[in-house]
């Protein structure tokens, strides 16, 4: 959807002018130290995180109720659900995906090191051994966090170790790359433009979802003519 990608490009603009060009508000009153501005701290995914880990081994099962998100899935900054499967295996609820939860690919060739943020709740859902969750502190900014981390998806991809159609990229690793993270004040700033924008997105994916279902459930009506055209 072109709507979705415009507002989620303005989001990323404004993310590269504050905190990639440094073209804040008030950067130039702002000393630089130790390479950031005055105020800004570098820090461990480490210690932004509640929760750093892969699993599970699925239960495949087309008729169960559960979600399992794998690598496919996560492509261009997105979850695309419709390459998700179904499975019937008893999750604990930490390992279920949340609402701004990072999602990084850390197995393989080709797909290692991509990274997507989960912006819309999914329920009874979670991810296959082959990618981590990185779900940020409660006081952590969501979108700023997100977009942090998806700045180390080029870095990601070659970080993995191992042999080559085994390389994998541990969650451990992932856990001690560090990111910058800029004044409170600027965050809220950057928080309050982001959060409607993304609500935005939010709200097309599921009016999306609800074309898509009901074309699924009157596709094949139509097909059996019991509806008349």
């Amino acid at each position: 959807c072109r709507r979705m990608a415009l507002l989620e490009e303005s989001v990323r603009l404004l993310y590269r002018e504050w905190f990639v060009r440094l073209r804040f508000p008030g950067h130039e009153h702002t000393r630089i130290v130790d390479g950031v501005p005055e105020g800004w701290e570098r820090r461990t995914l480490n210690k932004l995180t509640s929760f750093l880990k892969r699993r599970i081994t699925p239960t495949y099962d087309d008729e169960a109720e559960g979600l399992v998100i794998n690598q496919k899935c996560i492509r261009d900054g997105r979850v695309n659900l419709d390459l998700a499967r179904r499975q019937s295996k008893q999750v604990p609820p930490e390992r279920l995906i949340q609402l701004g939860d990072v999602l990084v690919n850390s197995t393989g060739e080709g797909t290692l090191g991509r990274v997507a943020q989960v912006k819309v709740i999914i329920p009874n859902c979670t991810v296959d051994t082959h990618v981590t969750i990185v779900r940020p502190v409660d006081d952590v900014a969501r979108h700023y966090f997100g977009l942090a981390v998806m700045d180390w998806e080029p870095r990601f991809s070659t970080m993995g170790k191992g042999a080559t159609n085994q390389t994998e990229l541990s969650p451990a690793t992932i856990g001690e790359t560090e990111i910058v993270m800029p004044s409170h004040i600027l965050l809220e700033q950057f928080e309050l433009f982001a959060e409607p924008l993304y609500e935005q997105v939010t709200n097309l994916v599921n009016q999306n979802q609800k074309l898509r279902a009901a074309r699924d459930l009157l596709l094949p009506r139509l097909m059996s003519s019991e509806i008349a055209v």
